[in-house]
């Protein structure tokens, strides 16, 4: 089922690798329209899992998704109404992303040497194409495990998604989904 999980980018690959660890190897696919070309095509009629950043131009396929659950600024969980493929948007982009979910958990990126400033995270990240040619690999690692680790509500509820959707791909309870998510937003 991990080749079914489809994150757009390395960093969010990276991401997905620590909140759940596959049993092989996710999906990377470099870019959103190469995940969605993917889900129409290859995954058509299959269960498909894209992970794409919001700061994207929105690809015409998603306009067929709907809204399931939205956290302002943080998270969004969208559903094709006929077929079992889901989206999750990293919201607004996995840099800010990151920098707001560690500061919910006390952290301070600088502290993994990586810069706690989205300009200059940004350049690390846009410019790191796999974990071979990524001087930054070990430290993007660190922080992962470390924000994991202090359960950061939002970590949490990005990596039950994950793992819900993963052990369920065509049976998911979408109402317990919502309840359990409202659970855990209501936690932090």
């Amino acid at each position: 089922m991990d080749l079914h999980i489809i994150p757009e980018c390395y960093i969010d690959t990276k991401l997905l690798k620590i909140a759940v660890p596959p049993k092989g190897r996710y999906n990377h696919q470099k870019g959103c329209p190469n995940v969605m070309k993917l889900m129409q095509e290859k995954l058509r009629s299959d269960f498909a899992l894209g992970i794409i950043d919001k700061d994207k131009v929105i690809m015409k396929y998603v306009e067929e998704f709907n809204d399931i659950i939205h956290i302002p600024d943080k998270l969004q969980l969208l559903k094709h109404p006929h077929r079992h493929h889901y989206l999750i948007f990293i919201c607004p982009a996995p840099e800010k992303w990151m920098i707001a979910t560690a500061e919910d958990a006390g952290l301070s990126l600088t502290d993994f040497g990586l810069p706690h400033d989205f300009d200059k995270l940004s350049k690390i990240t846009k410019t790191s194409k796999s974990e071979n040619d990524d001087p930054y690999s070990a430290n993007f690692q660190q922080l992962f495990k470390e924000i994991k680790r202090k359960e950061s509500p939002y970590w949490m509820i990005f990596s039950f998604w994950i793992a819900y959707l993963k052990a369920n791909p065509y049976t998911a309870d979408i109402g317990w989904l919502i309840q359990e998510t409202e659970r855990l937003v209501g936690n932090s």
